[in-house]
C-alpha cells in the first residue's frame, strides 16, 4: 500500500479498531449465539441468528487541544529500486523512533516525497529489508525517517440496536456494565488484545438509557429494537513528516 508523503502514519486507532473493540466487549457480554456486527453496509441481510446486534457510526466530537508529539528516528540503509536494507538504527532514545508503514525516509541523495510501503523482514520497525516508493538507487547512508504525532482526543459515539426477543434484556445487560468499572477493565482487556500495549486508547464515557425505537423489516413488519448510544472517547493519532536537526556540522572563519 503506498501512502502520499503528506501522510505519514494512518489514524490509530482507525475506526475499524473502534468497531473491533467495541464490538469485542459487546459479544463477551451477551448470551452466546447473539452476533454483533457494523452496519450502514449496503446490500448485506440481516444476520441470521434472532437476537443480533448493529453498530452505527453516529459523531465524533472533540474534547480537547492536539497534544503534538516528534519521534525521530535515525538509521543507516542503502536502497535498490523498491527494496531498503536498513543495517543499522540509531540506539539514542532521541533517535530511536520505529521505522513504520507509511513513514517519511530523509536523506542526502533520497527523492523528496520517499515513503515505506512495507517491511518484508528483520526485526520490526528495525533492523531489516522495507518497501519503498518511489523506485531509486542509494548507497548506504544515514537515513532519517521523523514523524510528528498529532493526538486528539475526541467522544467516539456508536449506536447500538439490539433487535430480536431478548433485545431489552440484552440492552440492558450492556448497558449496565458500559457505565461500570468492569466495562472499563473490558475495554482495556480488548485494547490489549488487540495492539498489544497498555496504554488504553479507548475508554467509555457514558451511554444513555435504552429506549425501544419501531423498526419495520424487508416484509413490513415491525421487529422489536432497542437502541442505545455509547459514548467513548478514543485518542486518535495522526502522524505527519517531520524533519529533525539532529547533526551540526561547523566550519571555522579565520576573522583578522
Amino acid at each position: 500500500m503506498s501512502l502520499p508523503a503528506a501522510l505519514a502514519v494512518a489514524l490509530y486507532p482507525s475506526a475499524s479498531d473502534i468497531f473491533t473493540i467495541l464490538g469485542n466487549v459487546a459479544s463477551e457480554l451477551l448470551p452466546p449465539g447473539v452476533e454483533v456486527a457494523q452496519g450502514q453496509v449496503n446490500r448485506v441481510p440481516e444476520p441470521k441468528p434472532v437476537d443480533f446486534v448493529e453498530m452505527w457510526p453516529f459523531m465524533t466530537p472533540r474534547l480537547g487541544t492536539n497534544a503534538d508529539t516528534p519521534i525521530d528516528c535515525v538509521f543507516t540503509a542503502a536502497i535498490a529500486g523498491d527494496v531498503m536494507s536498513v543495517s543499522a538504527v540509531n540506539p539514542n532514545p532521541l533517535f530511536s523512533g520505529k521505522l513504520m508503514i507509511g513513514s517519511p525516509v530523509f536523506g542526502v541523495n533520497v527523492e523528496a516525497g520517499t515513503v515505506i510501503t512495507g517491511q518484508t523482514g528483520g526485526t520490526p520497525g528495525g533492523v531489516g529489508t522495507y518497501t519503498v516508493a518511489p523506485t531509486q538507487t542509494v548507497g548506504s547512508e544515514k537515513m532519517a525517517a521523523g514523524v510528528a504525532y498529532l493526538t486528539q482526543p475526541v467522544e467516539a459515539v456508536v449506536q447500538l440496536d439490539f433487535h430480536g426477543p431478548n433485545a431489552w434484556d440484552n440492552s440492558a445487560t450492556f448497558a449496565t456494565v458500559f457505565r461500570d468499572e468492569k466495562g472499563v477493565a473490558l475495554f482495556a482487556k480488548q485494547w490489549k488484545a488487540l495492539f498489544d500495549n497498555e496504554v488504553n486508547g479507548l475508554t467509555p464515557l457514558y451511554c444513555d438509557d435504552p429506549k425501544q425505537v419501531p423498526f419495520t423489516n424487508d416484509q413490513d413488519q415491525y421487529e422489536t429494537r432497542f437502541v442505545v448510544h455509547a459514548h467513548m472517547q478514543v485518542n486518535q493519532s495522526l502522524g505527519l513528516p517531520q524533519q529533525f536537526a539532529d547533526q551540526l556540522d561547523a566550519t571555522l572563519i579565520a576573522v583578522p
